[in-house]
């Protein structure tokens, strides 16, 4: 017999962000409470992350571009509570804290394809709301009690969103205790959550670059001696100087947006490397020109990254569970602000406006 959504009878609907198009602004729908289908949990999201391009997905028109299939519930990731599970279910229970994560990927693909990819949030049933249904494979659970010895808040943990994306990349070029990290751009949620990350994996050095001298600056202040920082000059040569005076690089991780208009800091970047150096390619580039030459007899390796594994997800919980790698305020991980489903477009903006490295925003559809 299934699980109830509450010890009560479950209310017969449920609030959420609805987005009938990109051209309309989003309203708060009353939509039919869901029921747990076999391979399915339905999660209470606490904390669903506002990324700083959301607004170019589900509004505006889309500039972005993505292949989104309106009308829909926006949002993708979420730290929240089980609120009902099938009889399958052998490790996820009702009140259980998890995060739902919104990485699918294609189980029946013989070779991977960027259609095998797709997220909860760029399907009908996103994560802006106050219940969410999602496969059972994608809900993952959390320690609370580590959280709470380790004096973790919740939204604290939630910063999960940002962290496990470069997590991903700096895992599959297999990152070394001691290397030297080349991350950039550094300055968006992605860069500077990398910069975190590289440093929880014990890197020896971590190169932040980026145009952002104000973010830059508080990247250097994470560690000083051993976060550095490059401003991008637009010039090969003058990137590959600049990073010159920090040594050879051991992992290039680049995150180059798709609405770059320069991509010489990859090439910089790509010939700053040592022999047999590793180069993590997570942007979102079209075409780029690559010193060919230079990579063939460096014996360097390109490395392409669609996100993470679940192995990796669940290893990068481990990491925030146990402190290892530490979030908050004082870490320099700021939540920037959390807003209600009934705030849905000022929020999109908001986050617009203070998307950057160290920085969050929320929707909390339930209370803690």
């Amino acid at each position: 017999m299934m699980s109830s959504l509450t010890s009560a009878q479950p209310p017969s609907t449920y609030k959420a962000l609805f987005f009938e198009s990109a051209s309309i602004d989003p309203t708060v729908a009353s939509l039919p409470t869901p029921k747990p289908d076999p391979g399915t949990v339905i999660v209470r999201p606490l904390y669903s992350w506002v990324y700083g391009y959301a607004g170019d997905i589900f509004t505006n028109g889309n500039p972005r571009n993505y292949p989104v299939s309106f009308p829909l519930t926006g949002g993708g990731n979420a730290i929240g509570r089980v609120a009902a599970v099938p009889p399958e279910a052998k490790n996820l229970k009702v009140g259980a804290l998890v995060v739902v994560d919104p990485i699918i990927k294609e189980r029946d693909s013989s070779a991977h394809h960027l259609s095998d990819f797709r997220a909860i949030g760029i399907s009908d049933n996103g994560t802006w709301a106050e219940l969410v249904k999602a496969p059972i494979e994608n809900v993952l659970r959390i320690d609370e009690a580590a959280l709470e010895r380790n004096g973790i808040p919740i939204r604290d943990a939630a910063f999960y969103a940002q962290l496990v994306v470069p997590y991903g990349g700096l895992r599959d070029v297999k990152l070394i205790a001691g290397e030297t990290v080349l991350i950039s751009p550094a300055t968006g949620n992605f860069g500077g959550a990398a910069v975190h990350v590289a440093l929880a994996m014990g890197a020896g050095r971590v190169v932040a670059m980026g145009r952002n001298e104000k973010i830059l600056a508080e990247l250097k202040a994470l560690a000083p001696g051993k976060v550095e920082t490059v401003v991008f000059s637009g010039s090969v040569e003058a990137d590959v100087a600049s990073i010159a005076k920090y040594g050879p690089v051991d992992v290039f991780l680049d995150l180059t947006p798709p609405m770059a208009k320069n991509t010489s800091h990859i090439q910089a970047g790509i010939m700053s490397m040592r022999p047999k150096g590793r180069v993590s390619m997570m942007g979102n580039v079209n075409a780029l020109e690559i010193p060919y030459r230079l990579v063939a007899f460096r014996g360097l390796r390109l490395q392409g990254t669609e996100m993470y594994t679940r192995e990796q997800a669940m290893d990068m919980l481990k990491l925030i569970e146990t402190g290892t790698l530490k979030t908050g305020p004082e870490a320099g991980l700021v939540t920037k602000g959390v807003f209600k489903l009934e705030d849905g477009l000022a929020a999109l903006e908001f986050a617009a406006k203070e998307a950057g490295a160290g920085r969050a925003v929320y929707f909390a559809p339930n209370e803690e």
